[in-house]
Formats: structure tokens, C-alpha cells, sequence
């Protein structure tokens, strides 16, 4: 329970924060997320992102083909 709290203070600071925002400053966060800047920023997440999911893709069907390959090798040491 005691990690609970500062995961529900985290969630009321934030949207204290966000009312703040809106009602003090008259800034949407609609219009923050949908700027030319944060698209960019996103974009560049996202490329990222992918980039390291296939290489991981591609460590993965390496290691793969290695260890079917060891064993192949295995299975004709024990004829």
C-alpha cells in the first residue's frame, strides 16, 4: 500500500498542474501535443524506436539460427 501513495501523488500533481495550466495560463495541453515541435519530437521517438525493435528483431533471429545450428551440429556428434 505504502507504494501506492506516491504513485497517486504523482497522478494529483500532474493533474493539478494541468489545471493550473489551463485555467491560469490558458494553455491546452490539446495544443501543446498537437505543435509542430512535439510532432517532430515524436517523430524522432517513434524512428528510434523502431530502429532499436528491429535490431533487436534481427539479435534475436541471429541467436536463433545459432543455437539451431548447434544443436544440428550436436544431434550429428551423438549419431
Amino acid at each position: 500500500m505504502q507504494s501506492n501513495k506516491g504513485f497517486i501523488k504523482a497522478i494529483v500533481l500532474i493533474l493539478i498542474g494541468l489545471a493550473v495550466l489551463k485555467y491560469a495560463f490558458h494553455i491546452e495541453l490539446k495544443d501543446i501535443l498537437n505543435s509542430q515541435v512535439v510532432q517532430s519530437i515524436w517523430s524522432i521517438i517513434k524512428t528510434i524506436f523502431n530502429l532499436i525493435w528491429n535490431i533487436l528483431l534481427i539479435a534475436l533471429d541471429f541467436i536463433k539460427t545459432i543455437l539451431s545450428s548447434a544443436k544440428s551440429f550436436l544431434e550429428g556428434l551423438n549419431k
